[in-house]
């Protein structure tokens, strides 16, 4: 959030061009999603996932640290030299591989601490709080640079990402590792010695409960992303709203809804899978659709773009409570990686792409393009019969 909020500053400041700008901001996404497996992978291997969450949280404030320094001017941004755009990108790409971590190994903590009754529950609570952080995020770095200027306020806000990393360097993670095994596991067949056999049919159904999943996150995440970032500019070309509260009021509703969001399907994913996965797809496809039929509606047409938001920014719990019950144990992380790395991440990454190419210069194609990546994302939910039902 931290270099889109600070984009009109850089466009006045600097004089980037919107494609560049554009890379610095999908930097993080296309590090995330590259750095996504390689993080699981570790995870699954060496077991240390409070210390790949401490280097994660690290990499992700030294991202915030070092895109508030290359904007800065005086002796202490001549220590590299970088003119401003590369430093940005290269800052871009370390948070972005910092922030692969957060997810799949922290679903994976989550997972393994709760039993499966409860994965949702805490799933749900944990994304929750993120929601909240985001909404509340473009705020605060609006304080602080008041507060201390531009270069500051961004550095101040780095350094308190490491908050977080402190509280982990302080209550490790590792007691809780493999306390709780996940539902998968007790398909899987243990010898004595509570090792698994080397190979078992469970592995391939295993990978192909991951391929579905990723498939319906890389839909999905296309179709809720390409939208998102072409709202603001529907709602003041297409709806004919005022620029402050198009973007400000309508966009923060429909964030904001994810903290109850995220809390409600967290509870709904404990008692079914597959079905809150089915519903939080199919509901986010729908109230997408209804919001452009109702647009002669102001009333209407603002409610259904805000449960449009409270499906999109829920998704968290539900698809990582549906991993924990279609992978063993000792594959969570890196399937944790896949799906939301490469098939969220990815799919949030190439969305604004393919609706920027589709759209081109004639901005009245919006309404027709959101309408197929609502119904092509909705047609995917159908694959939900293919995964697995937890007993």
């Amino acid at each position: 959030m931290v270099p889109l909020s600070i984009f009109p500053l850089l466009l006045s400041l600097f004089g980037f061009a919107a494609p560049e700008l554009g890379v610095v901001a999908s930097m993080w996404n296309i590090t995330s999603v590259i750095g996504s497996p390689a993080v699981g992978h570790l995870s699954d291997r060496f077991r240390r996932n409070g210390a790949l969450l401490l280097a994660g949280l690290v990499m992700m404030a030294a991202g915030v640290v070092g895109t508030g320094w290359s904007i800065s001017a005086g002796a202490i941004r001549s220590l590299l030299p970088l003119d401003v755009y590369p430093a940005l990108v290269l800052f871009a790409a370390i948070g972005g591989l910092g922030s692969a971590v957060t997810h799949p190994v922290g679903g994976t903590v989550l997972s393994q601490a709760y039993p499966a009754s409860k994965t949702g529950k805490a799933l749900g609570l944990n994304g929750a709080v993120g929601s909240l952080g985001r909404a509340l995020y473009p705020t605060l770095v609006v304080i602080l640079i008041t507060a201390l200027s531009l270069p500051y306020g961004v550095i101040a806000l780095g350094i308190l990402g490491l908050i977080p990393a402190a509280l982990i360097g302080l209550f490790p993670l590792e007691k809780s590792r493999g306390s709780t095994p996940t539902a998968s596991d007790s398909m899987e067949y243990l010898d004595r010695e509570h090792k698994p056999r080397k190979a078992t049919p469970l592995d391939q159904s295993a990978v192909m409960n991951v391929l579905i999943l990723t498939t319906i996150a890389v839909i999905r995440g296309a179709f809720g992303q390409g939208v998102v970032a072409f709202l603001s500019v529907f709602i003041v070309q297409v709806q004919q709203y005022s620029f402050s509260f198009g973007v400000g009021v309508i966009m923060m509703i429909a964030i904001v809804l994810g903290v109850p969001g995220q809390l409600i399907f967290g509870k709904f994913s404990d008692m079914h899978r597959t079905a809150s996965l089915a519903v939080n797809s199919a509901g986010q496809s729908l109230s997408l659709i209804f919001y452009l039929y109702t647009l002669s509606n102001p009333v209407v047409s603002v409610a259904c773009l805000a449960l449009f938001g409270f499906f999109t920014y829920s998704s968290y719990p539900v698809f990582l409570s549906a991993v924990s019950d279609s992978v063993p144990s000792r594959f969570l992380s890196l399937s944790n990686a896949i799906v939301w790395g490469v098939g969220v991440l990815g799919g949030n990454s190439i969305g604004p792409l393919i609706v920027g190419l589709a759209v081109g210069t004639n901005l009245s194609l919006l309404p027709t393009i959101f309408l197929t990546l609502a119904v092509v994302s909705g047609l995917s939910t159908a694959l939900v019969v293919f995964l697995p039902r937890r007993s």
